[in-house]
């Protein structure tokens, strides 16, 4: 519901206030009136307008198209484009790709895979010593990477779990807070963060395992990669920053996420940002908003800033932060037709 459509629901449907005596107590209406105002500022958040983008979408297979929005949000010039598709779609496949070692440009993940590759994200946070993710890597069902099994503090050890986006073998999307256990480094996935415990006068930090927390049961994606925080579950907005240890949640930046409808279709999500006066980027809690309000049951935020890159038909959507163009990212996730 946009800001004038919720006005006007207010215009129509509410008692007139000359009809507040004889058909209301008087307070009944206007307690519905600031519930509905205090919707404004929400509705119109999510409220974009979204265009087919042409020039991204010409020559994708039938039901995978991009759209794009130059549509302000909260007051802010906003530009972000997203790329919708099927993973079960018999045309296409979706595959990691990782640069085992090496950070390459989404454009020459692009070039390695040949003629066939139809779309190009960045995915995982990185080392920029090491070139490795900091997130777990999965590729074709081999854990390539994983995710932080703790963060450092010189007086105990604190476990975390961090989001993750995967694709079992029968191509069924999953968003969930993973740990990878044991020396294999098997990945479970949990139905609540790991979150500390409080018995008596002290803070319990327990890891993460086969049993705990709530929900655990192995994580079995074919492709996968890891992220933070989980921006929506159950189809609302949920921000897991704070459980999943990191930072930034009211900062603007560009961004990159990925979430899925209940049909199975998948949003790849680019949000660009630093360019001063015609995109300044976006949120946390705002990319949240924006997910659902595409109907997503779930979504993950990406490595984004510099990194955020998404690459459609062999052309960038939206333009990169960094002044050299797309940064050199450890791993991606790529669209290709099959051979």
């Amino acid at each position: 519901m946009s800001s004038r459509h919720a006005l006007l629901f207010i215009y129509y449907f509410l008692p007139r206030p000359s009809e507040f005596s004889s058909r209301f107590p008087i307070f009944l209406p206007m307690k519905r009136v600031l519930i509905l105002l205090a919707m404004l500022p929400a509705a119109a958040q999510a409220q974009l307008s979204w265009q087919r983008s042409a020039a991204h979408s010409e020559g994708l297979p039938a039901g995978m198209q991009v759209f794009e929005t130059k549509d302000s949000l909260d007051g802010k010039p906003f530009r972000a484009f997203y790329l919708e598709f099927d993973p079960a779609d018999p045309q296409i496949e979706t595959v990691v790709r990782s640069g085992n070692g090496k950070r390459l440009t989404p454009a020459q993940y692009d070039s390695l895979e040949g003629p066939s590759v139809l779309a190009v994200i960045n995915t995982t946070f990185f080392s920029f010593q090491t070139n490795r993710s900091l997130n777990v890597v999965v590729q074709n069902g081999k854990v390539i990477d994983v995710n932080p099994k703790s963060i450092p503090n010189p007086h105990r050890t604190i476990y975390t779990t961090r989001g993750a986006f995967g694709l079992s073998r029968r191509n069924r999307p999953d968003v969930a807070w993973v740990y990878n256990v044991g020396e294999k480094n098997t990945p479970y996935a949990y139905d609540v963060p790991v979150t500390p415990e409080i018995n008596g006068t002290d803070t319990v930090y327990r890891q993460p395992g086969k049993k705990y927390p709530r929900g655990a049961h192995r994580w079995k994606m074919k492709e996968a990669v890891g992220g933070g925080p989980v921006l929506v579950q159950d189809g609302r907005a949920h921000v897991t920053m704070s459980e999943e240890r990191m930072g930034g949640v009211k900062d603007f930046h560009p961004r990159s996420a990925v979430g899925y409808r209940a049909d199975g279709k998948v949003i790849l999500l680019v949000v660009e940002g630093r360019n001063k006066g015609v995109a300044e980027g976006a949120t946390l809690q705002q990319l949240a908003d924006i997910f659902t309000s595409l109907q997503c049951v779930e979504a993950l935020n990406l490595d984004g800033g510099g990194s955020s890159a998404l690459y459609v038909n062999h052309l960038n959507t939206i333009k990169p932060s960094d002044a050299a163009g797309q940064r050199p990212v450890p791993a991606v996730l790529v669209i290709r037709r099959k051979g």
